[in-house]
């Protein structure tokens, strides 16, 4: 019998018992019995006892080393990869949140195959039949709860996909105006413009979508003059509120904003002010903000405000004529 075999037989009579007295005693019993076989069968000389248990042990301890690193490679792809395993075990009762851990976490390359793994960042697509939605302002007027809304209508490569958006858009302000007229492809053909991006601007009272709206144009992102931070401070808006009496004396202007407004105050006749922080729509450059007139007051002074503080430009236009 080699030292091998003589080592072998011991370390397997020991796997059964691994950690416990029966791991060592294993092997040194059958080290023992093997040598004894061996010495028979040597012809004169020392038997080299010493050699062949220092050999055998060398072996065995390769043996562990090689086990034990294969334990440690199996840990560090279960710890490597807790969270997203973590994340996989949870999701097994909780459905889609096994997704958002695992899109939180840094998964390892050392993760088994079947965690999941955190897919790469996206940039929405621009669906230019489906509008982005955002609240841009809100008070209470009369005892009534108002908000103010755009619907950002990303722009469109063809004049056929311009002539089916107005399509979609005259049905969605049609459920609020009933008389509004259908946009035709003549329309089309004079106002379509592939950089610019449509904006509807409209009311809600109690939860119910006002009559009185409108809709603007605005540079697509990446589009010449979207970044501008020259030119009219309020490039466009509208005051809403008076075609259907739905905010009494308190119109609401919804406009847009350079990127480098950061606050609009305006200060009322009567005494106190009014402030509005301009919202970012979409992915769009110009952002939006909305203010509600003062109920018996005339705007004193309308003034736009840069992230440092300083008075980028103090008007009194909005308010004045009402």
């Amino acid at each position: 019998m080699s030292n091998e075999d003589m080592v072998g037989a011991g370390y397997e009579g020991g796997v059964g018992v691994e950690g416990g007295a029966g791991y060592e005693g294993g092997v040194e019993a059958a080290a023992a019995r093997g040598l004894g076989e061996l010495a028979g069968s040597v012809e004169g000389g020392a038997i080299p006892y010493d050699r062949l248990v220092a050999g055998g042990r060398r072996r065995l301890r390769r043996r562990r080393l090689l086990t034990s690193g294969a334990v440690a490679v199996l840990v560090a792809a279960v710890v490597g990869g807790g969270t997203a395993l973590g994340g996989l075990e949870r999701g097994l009762g909780r459905g889609a949140g096994a997704v958002e851990v695992a899109a939180a976490s840094s998964v390892t390359a050392a993760a088994p195959a079947s965690a999941p793994v955190a897919a790469a960042p996206t940039v929405a697509v621009r669906d230019p039949f489906t509008p982005i939605r955002t609240m841009v302002g809100h008070g209470t007027a009369a005892g009534r709860q108002w908000q103010a809304w755009t619907a950002l209508w990303p722009a469109t490569a063809t004049k056929e996909d311009a002539f089916r958006q107005a399509q979609l858009i005259w049905e969605d302000r049609h459920t609020a105006i009933p008389q509004l007229p259908k946009t035709t492809q003549t329309d089309i053909d004079r106002g379509w413009h592939p950089d610019l991006d449509l904006v509807n601007l409209y009311l809600t009272v109690d939860g119910k979508r006002q009559v009185d709206d409108t809709v603007h144009d605005t540079p697509a992102p990446g589009t010449p003059g979207a970044d501008s931070t020259t030119g009219s401070i309020s490039p466009s808006g509208s005051m809403l509120g008076f075609k259907g009496g739905e905010m009494g004396t308190a119109p609401v202007v919804i406009a847009a904003a350079r990127p480098d407004v950061a606050k609009i105050v305006v200060t009322w006749d009567n005494g106190g002010s009014t402030e509005a922080v301009p919202v970012t729509v979409g992915d769009s450059p110009t952002r939006w903000y909305a203010i509600a007139k003062k109920p018996g007051a005339q705007a004193d002074t309308y003034t736009y405000y840069g992230a440092d503080g300083a008075v980028l430009s103090s008007e009194v236009s909005w308010f004045r004529s009402s």
